[in-house]
């Protein structure tokens, strides 16, 4: 089913409109009925008004419904319900989040108010680690305030875990399910349990919560690297066909098969030796595993070898051939059998902290943090990528629903025979460890004064120390490349593979093998795989030091209460970054054509460093203009600092390729994005757990970090003036005349290759800079109505917009990456045992990436919709089964380049169901 805007819009206010004509409708007065306490459902969306309507500021919440049983199967999928907050997905799980158009690098993450750390090469949170049945809820903070942590641009996200003292006595809850997967037809386990006490007239508390999930996933993708821009479409028979046209780099038709492992453990200890003060401890581990196994039917394309196409008014080529005999140096065409492993995860996150939470006086709270977190995704030198191929012609055609490759030999079900397939490339570890450590200390201090006006003055300090490092072992083997060896078809199981459940019309049957097998074969045959540390390692060390003092004051203004906060923050920001680098010192051929390898020089540590300060305002005021109603005007600075990354100075040299030599790098030098900002906000709370609110939003961002491609050159060191500044490999020789070519005995291969002679080589480039500016302005509008008669209705609509938009058509490549519209829609029915609700969340179409990473091209990601669906129904009061679905209609993520009809992937995650049991006692 399809939804455009307007369609959802009149639904969700037609949906109101009924709701509010029906003849069960809640009081609409200033005065509520009699209290009546709720559970489930309503009490979530009781307790998440109570915050956005106490919070200082624009806030927006989520709760769970009860003790370990959170809304949705993932954190990130609750988040996205709330106004303004959208979220990015791998297989089909909510894994990151997106605030008012700005991407998960520009929003904060804390845990229990603490900044955790990521697994991620960046500062963005992948909350597909942590498990929905631990937290108790979420608040979003998006405007911003002086008593919290700066970094997020976009807003601050604090995710609450249960405490003892939270539920004093004793409390235990559990789960037990099973979850299908449609596209891998396999059911897998998942499990929760935590157990809470309070003792010694609940002085003393002790939780623990221990959760454990599987899932058996079945990723189906078709994409490409990427599509270049100006190439010349040719070959030997019939010249040049187009010029300046575009080509896709390659073609995967990609079955993803991964067993997924989350467990989660944590454990909280709470002490209050007196009525003034409280501490807590508490620690959590998280471990999330993802084997992956990709079987993949890959295509490499070439413009010296068309042997027909058709190209589009923007220079697109729309369909076209790849043929044995017309290459003009790149070689022949393969039907390539790809097995890698490098979408593997091997995640680790701990963290532990104290608090000490202590009424000092009647007027005077202080609070004392101290935590530590590490994260690390140790996947250096273990994944692996193997080719084995076929030569053999095939044509891509463009121009249908889903881009398609015909392979010759690949129809009906039938194959080419297994005795064509040829050895080709090799390697293991292209996927870096990441490791990332924070230990942070705060103190805070909360004062009262005999003050009618002053309702509070706060004051605090702030002190984090973060290490942040990446390191890649890696090696490949080239020995058998260019199809020139048969493969040892028995040694490594080479065998047909039929991918379930594919899309419509494209090949599903074709050739796999053990992959495993293949690396411990080019052992035996004396040519291993060896793995080396590479020099392209770096360690950022970034301390932080900050302060606040803020202050809140409420007075009448008339007949209208008026609540005015008032703060600055300051920052100071010392950055120290090491790095070990060898640069390029040549390249040369291997036995593949359109495939070199790189020859690096010596190791060089480089040490750099930096710092800045900020000053951070912020000015909230609150009118209750009603006793139902609140008006509310922000105006504040923020900042998000560059990603980790980007900080990087070493440069990391990709796969050089013929016509494509690339390398990406960090700055250094970088300066956080800063923006100015204005909210303005009405909610009315017209009835019990009832609302209306709007917002409206505006963003003055500066120092924009873009990263940009670029050409530069890089002085060969190993080549010489005495050899015509030839390339210096000998395997194969790079000496004159060279026989590299099979095809073309005694042809000079390296004079004519541009890659292989030159004292240097112009290499496409991705760095990292400041120096844009931008603005953001956008309005939210969120409805929630619950009628007396069990059923409700929650709805909300983003409408998203920026003075940048990347036009397809101009040489100029800046925008935000991430803007864009949101809407969502829930309905809900909950009795006193039966609970239901349906959910439908729509993201319209956005800039996923300015820079591919590959040559400098965007990634649009179209407008994607999801229908999620829930049932629940309480056999006793102790026990409940329940009923869960995700992506229930089957919907597809499909990501396009500059322009709409170049497909850059589809990806299909399939449909999630789960059926269980939860027990409480």
């Amino acid at each position: 089913m399809k939804f455009n805007k307007k369609n959802l819009l009149a639904c969700t206010v037609g949906s109101a409109a009924m709701m509010w004509a029906a003849p069960t409708m809640a009081q609409t007065s200033n005065t509520f009925e009699d209290e009546v306490i709720a559970t489930g459902i309503r009490s979530s969306i009781k307790r998440a008004q109570d915050i956005k309507r106490e919070a200082v500021g624009v806030v927006d919440a989520i709760a769970a419904e009860d003790l370990g049983k959170f809304p949705d199967l993932n954190v990130a999928e609750s988040l996205q319900r709330i106004p303004g907050l959208a979220i990015d997905r791998s297989g089909g799980e909510g894994q990151a989040v997106t605030i008012r158009g700005l991407g998960p690098q520009f929003n904060t993450v804390l845990l229990n108010g603490r900044q955790i750390a990521t697994d991620s090469g960046g500062r963005e949170f992948n909350f597909d680690v942590l498990a929905a049945e631990q937290i108790t809820g979420a608040t979003v903070y998006k405007s911003g305030r002086s008593n919290l942590q700066e970094g997020g641009i976009g807003g601050t996200i604090n995710v609450s875990t249960a405490r003892p003292f939270d539920n004093p006595g004793f409390q235990m809850a559990g789960s037990v399910k099973g979850v299908y997967e449609s596209l891998s037809e396999k059911i897998s386990p998942a499990g929760s349990l935590l157990i809470s006490n309070t003792f010694n007239d609940d002085k003393f508390g002790l939780l623990g919560a221990f959760s454990y999930s599987e899932r058996d996933v079945q990723i189906n993708q078709i994409a490409t690297a990427g599509w270049r821009p100006g190439q010349t479409i040719s070959n030997n028979r019939d010249g040049v066909l187009f010029e300046n046209a575009y080509i896709p780099r390659n073609w995967d038709q990609i079955v993803d098969r991964q067993k997924r492992k989350r467990l989660n453990a944590s454990l909280a200890a709470q002490f209050a030796p007196n009525d003034d003060m409280t501490v807590t401890l508490d620690g959590f581990v998280s471990k999330f595993e993802v084997d992956s196994l990709v079987t993949d039917l890959a295509s490499w394309f070439e413009p010296d070898r068309v042997g027909s196409g058709t190209i589009d008014s923007n220079g697109t080529l729309t369909s076209f051939t790849q043929e044995i005999g017309l290459n003009q140096g790149s070689g022949d065409p393969a039907s390539d059998f790809v097995s890698t492993t490098r979408n593997s995860r091997d995640v680790t996150n701990k963290g532990f902290g104290i608090n000490v939470d202590w009424d000092a006086t009647e007027n005077l709270n202080v609070s004392l943090d101290a935590f530590h977190s590490t994260a690390e995704n140790d996947r250096a030198g273990k994944d692996r990528f193997n080719v084995v191929g076929i030569i053999n012609n095939y044509s891509f055609d463009g121009t249908g629903e889903y881009p398609t490759v015909a392979h010759d030999g690949f129809t009906g079900g039938n194959l080419p025979d297994a005795s064509l397939s040829r050895l080709h490339y090799n390697e293991k570890g292209n996927v870096p460890t990441d490791e990332d450590e924070i230990t942070e200390f705060k103190a805070d201090f909360s004062y009262t004064p005999d003050v009618d006006a002053v309702k509070a003055v706060r004051f605090g300090a702030y002190s984090q120390m973060r290490e942040k490092s990446r390191f890649q072992i890696f090696g490949n083997q080239c020995a058998f490349c260019g199809y020139q060896v048969a493969a040892p078809n028995d040694i490594i199981n080479f065998r047909p593979f039929t991918a379930n459940n594919f899309f419509p019309g494209l090949i599903d049957t074709f050739y796999t093998y053990d992959g495993d097998a293949y690396v411990d074969y080019l052992a035996s045959e004396g040519v291993p795989i060896v793995t080396t540390l590479q020099n392209n390692r770096y360690t950022i060390n970034e301390d932080i030091i900050s302060g606040y003092v803020d202050t809140t004051l409420g007075f009448d203004a008339g007949d209208i209460p008026v609540e005015i906060n008032m703060g600055v923050r300051y920052a100071n920001t010392n950055i120290d970054v090491t790095a070990v680098q060898s640069f390029i010192a040549d390249v040369v051929p291997t036995t593949d054509l359109t495939l070199f390898s790189n020859v690096f020089g010596p190791a060089t540590d480089i040490t750099e460093g930096g710092s800045y300060s900020n000053f951070l305002g912020n000015f909230d005021v609150a009118f209750d203009v009603r006793e139902d109603m609140k008006v509310r005007f922000a105006a504040y600075e923020s900042l998000t600092r560059a990603t980790m990354s980007e900080l990087s100075p070493a440069t990391n040299f990709g796969e050089p390729r013929r016509q494509n030599l690339t390398a990406s790098g960090g700055n250094p030098a970088l300066n956080p994005f800063k923006s100015t900002n204005f909210d303005a906000a009405f909610e009315w709370y017209y009835a019990e757990d009832s609302v209306f609110s709007i917002a409206a939003f505006h963003k003055d961002i500066d120092d924009i970090i873009v990263n940009l491609t670029g050409n530069e050159s890089f002085t060969l060191a190993n080549r010489s003036a005495a050899d015509g500044f030839r390339c210096a490999g000998t395997t194969p020789s790079c000496a004159a005349p060279g026989d590299i070519d099979p095809a073309r005995p005694g042809f000079d291969v390296i004079a004519n290759t541009e890659e292989l002679n030159g004292e240097s080589e112009l290499y496409r480039v991705s760095r990292p800079q400041n120096g844009e500016s931008a603005k953001v302005t956008g309005v939210e509008v969120a409805i929630t109505h619950v009628l007396d008669n069990g059923f409700g209705i929650s709805a909300n609509a983003t409408f998203v917009d920026s003075n940048v938009v990347l036009d397809p058509t101009s040489a100029t490549n800046f925008s935000l990456e991430g803007v864009g519209d949101s809407q969502n829609i829930v309905l809900f029915y909950e009795n006193e045992r039966l609970q239901g609700r349906v959910a439908y969340n729509r993201r319209e179409g956005f800039l996923r990436r300015i820079d591919n990473g590959f040559n400098g091209e965007p990634i649009n990601t179209e407008t994607f919709g999801q229908f999620d669906a829930s049932a629940s129904y309480d056999v006793t009061d102790q026990y409940t089964v329940f009923v869960e679905g995700i992506n229930i209609t089957g919907e597809e993520l499909r990501q396009t380049g500059r322009f709409p009809n170049q497909i850059y992937s589809i990806e299909d995650n399939g449909s999630r169901y789960a059926v269980g049991v939860r027990a409480k006692w």
